[in-house]
């Protein structure tokens, strides 16, 4: 920046001190600072040209004194150049200061403009893509309704030193209803997720941050790291990263937060495909690149522990045909203590072509065997794309998973059960827990914001109603295609958010199963894994659910 407001001939300033006063001025950022330093400028301007008064010793002018009336400035006052230089930087340095401090006042007061107007992160979109994150120096770290990684309701900028955030929902689900095979069977309340989220800038000129969410689920029956990690963004196109974290499998599992879901349960690909949600202990890079025509680059690689082949417990429930993999990525094992050598391996690439469209393909692979057990790995693809225009979103995933190890190809057909042979309901319950050779699934959503000026003048900034639709099909053995397992759903349902914050969520989901489900009695129809061929009573029947999510 070159500034030539002052004439250098009429300035009462030394021409030596003119380097010291022009690095000054442009270390200003401008604005404010630019208007205060003119003034500043100036009074300094007028101070040196202003007369000093006489002492009262010498008030009385002799006639060899006033002989020498012509004399240049400084002699007659008594001062040297020396020391008019001398005062002259004084005032500079003075200037320096006063200028640092109008800095500070001016950044706080952007900080709390920035937090103030912050998109909604409440719409409808279920995240942003990853494309549409601002591109400021001053972020740290953007919110996930704005495409970043930060749960919570405002950025973490570069002058904070921590920041405490989170998210949560309150649901309601009637007897058919379950998320990730937890629950159904009875109507009832339930208090599903609280994340609590705290995150910090380590070190502001190398931009090293610290992300962290503690997730509090099922009326904290559940108690879990869901990430944290130390992240090194060098550069926008690099970025290194290690610790707890949710690596980009897909859309959805990286932005899953309650706020940003457009219905009240998480689509099924993302409960059986994936674990719900997906998170593990590794290190990876990551970075964005600008491209020509506003299109955009993204790409992600992580090395993590891996899914395990046992639950909590110890049972083998992942990949098998009941529960999938939601139980793979139990916290308390994937970040402790990895039972085999190799790690696994996941990556993800997005595209953006035109602003607010990103599309993207992800992967994962990995053994999941403990050491000494015969060789299983996995394979899951995903191919993701999300659309935004205004107040309408559109999202979609495909999720394939493929076992190799261990299991044939494909899988006999499922043993058909007699009420009055107990034994035939144990073949059944066997063949359920068993792995699954390969399943997939996909699902389509979308949903439009309506703001009236009704809502505006009565309502807080940022509400809105906005009526949701999502279709979606799981096959939890794709190799069988008549199987009760396999199912599709479509939920309709109204979004009324009343603030940028809560989203009331009311959700009728409508399901059908690929084949006739088994009506066990409840005695031997229990939720216990390995002796019901259920997950649950009222399987695949249609059902209500609402939720209050909520971000702060």
């Amino acid at each position: 920046m070159t500034i030539n407001f002052i004439n250098r001939r009429k300035s009462p300033f030394p021409v030596e001190l003119w380097p010291s006063i022009r690095a000054g001025i442009q270390s200003l950022v401008g604005g404010p600072q630019l208007a205060v330093l003119v003034i500043l400028l100036a009074s300094a301007s007028l101070r040196a040209q202003t007369p000093v008064p006489a002492s009262p010793s010498s008030s009385t002018v002799t006639t060899s004194e006033s002989a020498n009336l012509g004399a240049p400035v400084e002699k007659s006052l008594g001062t040297s150049p020396q020391q008019r230089v001398e005062q002259l930087r004084n005032e500079i340095e003075r200037l320096r200061v006063e200028v640092e401090r109008l800095r500070l006042l001016v950044e706080a007061k952007e900080k709390q403009s920035t937090v103030s107007s912050i998109p909604p992160p409440a719409a409808p979109a279920v995240s942003s893509p990853p494309s549409a994150a601002p591109d400021s120096a001053r972020i740290a770290v953007a919110t996930k309704a704005q495409g970043g990684d930060l749960s919570g309701a405002g950025n973490l900028l570069r002058t904070d030193r921590i920041t405490i955030g989170g998210y949560g929902d309150f649901q309601f689900r009637q007897s058919s209803i379950s998320e990730r095979a937890d629950g159904g069977g009875t109507p009832t309340f339930q208090n599903t997720r609280l994340v609590l989220s705290i995150a910090a800038v380590l070190a502001e000129k190398q931009n090293i941050i610290f992300n962290s969410e503690i997730e509090y689920e099922f009326g904290s029956r559940e108690i879990d790291v869901e990430q944290a990690y130390v992240e090194w963004k060098a550069r926008p196109e690099f970025g290194f990263r290690g610790g707890i974290i949710v690596p980009a499998i897909g859309r959805f599992n990286t932005f899953h937060d309650s706020y940003l879901n457009l219905t009240t349960i998480r689509p099924l690909i993302n409960q059986f495909i994936i674990p719900s949600a997906y998170r593990d202990a590794g290190v990876g890079i990551r970075g964005r690149f600008k491209l020509p025509h506003k299109m955009k680059f993204s790409y992600e690689a992580d090395l993590v522990n891996g899914m395990q082949g046992v639950n909590a417990d110890g049972e083998p429930t992942p990949f098998s045909r009941l529960l999938g993999q939601s139980s793979a990525a139990e916290p308390g094992l994937v970040a402790f203590q990895a039972e085999r050598r190799r790690k696994a391996m996941v990556g993800r690439v997005g595209f953006s072509p035109i602003p607010g469209l990103e599309v993207g393909v992800s992967g994962y692979n990995g053994h999941f065997n403990e050491q000494g057990s015969p060789p299983q790995s996995v394979t899951i693809l995903f191919i993701d794309g999300s659309y935004r225009r205004g107040s309408l979103v559109i999202n979609g995933e495909y999720g394939r998973s493929n076992i190799v190890g261990g299991i044939p190809r494909k899988s006999p057909a499922p043993p058909a059960i007699n009420l009055n042979a107990p034994q035939t309901i144990a073949a059944l319950a066997e063949f359920v827990a068993q792995r699954s050779p390969g399943q997939d699934g996909f699902y389509l959503e979308g949903g439009y914001r309506f703001a009236s000026p009704v809502a505006r003048k009565k309502l807080d900034e940022g509400a809105y109603i906005a009526p949701v639709v999502r279709y979606e099909v799981v096959r939890l053995d794709r190799t069988i295609p008549n199987f009760y397992l396999n199912r599709s759903r479509t939920t309709i349902g109204l979004n009324i958010a009343p603030s940028s914050t809560v989203i009331f969520k009311l959700n009728y989901l409508f399901n059908r199963t690929f084949g006739p489900v088994p009506r066990v009695p409840a005695g031997i129809g229990g939720a216990l894994f390995g002796i019901s061929p259920l997950p649950h009573l009222d399987y695949g029947r249609n059902g209500f659910t609402g939720s209050v999510a909520y971000v702060f």
